[in-house]
């Protein structure tokens, strides 16, 4: 399991620890029968009554929590897989029936959608309706190899960590390429001013610039839950929080558009106006 511990998972564990838990997570993976035994260790940390607690150290003697979810036989923990092709939307009613009750155990109750991407469009819609009015006791986790499988509005709804192992192979050029864009996004320089190296040196393709996007996103989450390395934190604290907060937004939204069919080129100028209207303009706005 320690093998999955990659930067994302790191944040996701710091966030349980400190009790900053979203009501919503979506975890994507590259193989959903792996994520699952991952994601039943995050559930063990978020449940588990131990106080000296980690991913690599989770199996406590002092309580039986553990157990029971190593034996699905956790009263509070529903595994939602599909029946079939499809998860169907009367397995979403039953698991709102269920959870209409008070936990057994006085602790959170949690849901995981297995495969999440085989919701049909009844049971997205079921699960859409439970997303929108989230209990404070009650956690969502979905998993699924391809987050845009899901509905928008869904995913909209969840706090996203990406644990594909894919994304963070990168060779020393890529690491390269991140460390100088992360300075664009910090010291606020004008993409148009340096346009033709980073479309030819930086944005080569559009594989590329998603795993950049990726990094520079995990750059800024890492420093927003107190996780990142000293070079990082040191660079980005020149942020404004708010500046943070909305680079992460559009990365997230842009990479989005990035899976669909659309003229790259077009795409990354749109990026750059987008850029330096809503975050620089932000600036100039707040300086008047």
């Amino acid at each position: 399991m320690v093998d999955a511990l990659n930067g994302n998972l790191s944040i996701l564990e710091h966030i349980i620890i400190n009790n900053k838990l979203p009501h919503a997570i979506l975890i994507e993976v590259d193989d959903c029968n792996e994520g699952l035994k991952t994601v039943k260790e995050i559930v063990k940390l978020i449940l588990c009554k131990n106080k000296d607690k980690s991913l690599d150290k989770i199996n406590c003697t002092k309580c039986n929590i553990c157990n029971l979810i190593d034996v699905d036989n956790y009263p509070d923990l529903r595994i939602i897989s599909s029946d079939g092709n499809w998860i169907k939307k009367q397995q979403l009613i039953d698991l709102q029936n269920d959870f209409n009750n008070k936990s057994m155990l006085d602790n959170k109750r949690i849901y995981i959608i297995n495969e999440a991407e085989k919701l049909n469009a009844s049971s997205s819609n079921s699960l859409l309706k439970f997303l929108e009015e989230p209990e404070d006791d009650i956690v969502a986790i979905l998993l699924t190899t391809n987050r845009y499988l899901l509905l928008d509005t869904i995913i909209s709804r969840c706090q996203i960590f990406n644990l594909k192992n894919s994304d963070y192979n990168l060779d020393s050029d890529l690491f390269e390429n991140t460390v100088n864009l992360l300075d664009y996004f910090i010291r606020k320089r004008n993409f148009f001013l340096d346009y033709k190296y980073l479309n030819e040196e930086v944005f080569t393709d559009k594989n590329i610039t998603k795993k950049l996007l990726s990094e520079i996103e995990k750059c800024f989450l890492s420093y927003l839950v107190g996780v990142s390395e000293e070079e990082i934190s040191k660079r980005v604290k020149l942020l404004d929080i708010e500046d943070i907060i909305l680079y992460v937004k559009i990365i997230e939204i842009e990479k989005q558009k990035l899976e669909y069919n659309i003229n790259f080129k077009m795409w990354l100028d749109s990026f750059y106006s987008r850029i330096i209207g809503e975050v620089y303009g932000r600036d100039s706005s707040s300086n008047r």
